[in-house]
């Protein structure tokens, strides 16, 4: 099980130093974990998710397939799928030509791991309907490896940048044509860094005052 003390106080410290909600600290956290958990269990193309109990710190893991048909996917049978690799070489710049001449984009290429059938989607969900999402639950897995650990650890920063930029975002964005104090931090070609805080502004040299 996770140190879920350990955890919390991470996930609230990080909050608080970045301005950012827990709860997108944590989205973040998870999707860390489930890229770790493919790195080291999943296969390619598969489309992992994660979640953590905040109860009893266990996970649980599961991967999620859309269900298609001949008219949604292209389904290439066993025996093709070496002459198509060969071909597609070939064709990938005629390929661009064709999309633009024709204006219509080729159809996705059927993967088991991420694609499911509607004929196979309906014994597992009678309702199934194209474009649905089927659920299969993966093996608890927490022993994960090096490579595993460095990709979970590269995601959770990702994820902390990508709120964070969204935060500032929405804390400048309805501040347009208002006038807002900050503290010059250097000129640099005529162009005024100003530390607004949470952010660094530009006044450019063309729109500056003289002197």
């Amino acid at each position: 099980m996770l140190d879920l003390k350990s955890l919390n106080w991470a996930i609230k410290q990080i909050a608080e130093e970045k301005g950012l909600e827990e709860g997108q600290i944590l989205e973040g956290v998870e999707s860390a974990i489930a890229a770790a958990y493919k790195k080291e269990y999943g296969k390619k193309g598969e489309i992992i998710h994660m979640k953590l109990d905040s109860k009893t710190g266990g996970f649980k893991f599961w991967k999620t397939k859309t269900v298609v048909d001949e008219s949604t996917v292209r389904i290439i049978e066993e025996g093709e799928e070496e002459e198509a690799k060969s071909e597609e070489g070939k064709v990938r710049g005629e390929m661009n030509r064709e999309i633009e001449e024709d204006g219509e984009e080729k159809l996705p290429r059927y993967n088991p791991e991420r694609h499911i059938l509607i004929a196979e989607a309906k014994e597992i969900k009678p309702d199934a309907q194209l474009g649905d999402e089927l659920i299969f639950e993966l093996e608890e897995h927490q022993d994960f490896g090096r490579i595993a650990a460095q990709t979970a650890k590269q995601v959770i920063l990702q994820k902390i940048r990508e709120a964070e930029r969204d935060s500032v975002k929405k804390e400048f964005v309805n501040k347009e044509g208002e006038i807002i104090s900050g503290i010059v931090q250097r000129i640099e070609r005529g162009n005024v860094f100003v530390d607004l805080g949470r952010a660094m502004g530009v006044v450019f040299y063309n729109e500056t005052i003289p002197r």
